[in-house]
């Protein structure tokens, strides 16, 4: 499900949680591509810079505002309209279909 087009049929009410959440996935994807770049450069020897510790910490902040805001927007939209909210979070449940699913088929227990 492409994410632009996954929020055409959300009530007007759910739009600013909705672009809490847009924003908290831009937060977490430039944390982690930030973090993968810094792996790389580590893997082959290089070292952290002040500068890479701060990006670092600049980028984790804005992360765990962007996840309160959206945490806020939903809290809020639960108490405004609770059909927009369900609504938001059958969305959100369609959209991250398969994530944390990490057990491989092959496993046996």
């Amino acid at each position: 499900m492409v994410l632009e087009d996954a929020a055409h049929d959300l009530p007007d009410s759910a739009r600013p949680a909705w672009n809490a959440y847009r924003e908290l996935l831009g937060s977490k994807s430039a944390y982690f591509d930030f973090l993968a770049l810094l792996a790389n450069k580590y893997q082959f020897g290089g070292q952290r810079s002040l500068a890479e510790i701060a990006r670092l910490e600049t980028l984790l902040a804005a992360h765990t505002a962007a996840v309160k805001a959206f945490k806020s927007a939903v809290s809020d939209l639960g108490q405004a309209d609770a059909a927009a909210r369900d609504r938001l979070v059958e969305l959100l449940g369609r959209v991250n279909e398969g994530l944390g699913n990490t057990q491989s088929s092959t496993t046996t227990h």
